[in-house]
């Protein structure tokens, strides 16, 4: 399972910034919701709801434009250092530093870079995708 969970957690990571930068169109890098998911396999809110929030609600707004999905794994060392260049991409390199809590989607301003809103992945999917949705009215 844990094994499992970083896999998912690193190709979401990879995929969604590859994503973008495949489709380099200044308009969307610049105006897409930067939403930073941090985990950890020994988080036990990760462990109980982290395929819920994957299944449910990363997969859909992986798709969409609007957001750029970072899944910042703080479960080791090397995963931890592995984030944070996906981070520093995306101009958040004192992120983690300030936002260090496991088990939470944090919703960043693509141009401030200022945490907008951050909410708990044992939130129900309903109040998480509403979450969501408040976020990216606010850029």
């Amino acid at each position: 399972m844990k094994t499992l969970l970083l896999s998912l957690s690193l190709i979401f990571s990879f995929s969604s910034f590859d994503q973008n930068a495949a489709n380099p169109a200044p308009a969307e890098l610049s105006e897409a919701l930067i939403v930073v998911v941090n985990t950890a396999d020994w988080c036990p809110l990760c462990q109980k709801h982290g395929e819920r929030v994957e299944n449910d609600i990363l997969s859909t707004f992986q798709a969409n434009a609007s957001y750029q999905i970072i899944v910042n794994d703080l479960s080791t060392e090397e995963s931890k250092a592995a984030s944070q260049k996906i981070l520093m991409k995306a101009g958040l390199e004192n992120f983690s530093a300030e936002n260090n809590g496991t088990g939470r989607i944090y919703f960043v301003h693509p141009t401030s870079k200022k945490v907008l809103d951050k909410i708990s992945v044992s939130k129900s999917t309903e109040k998480i995708r509403k979450a969501f949705a408040e976020a990216l009215e606010n850029i």
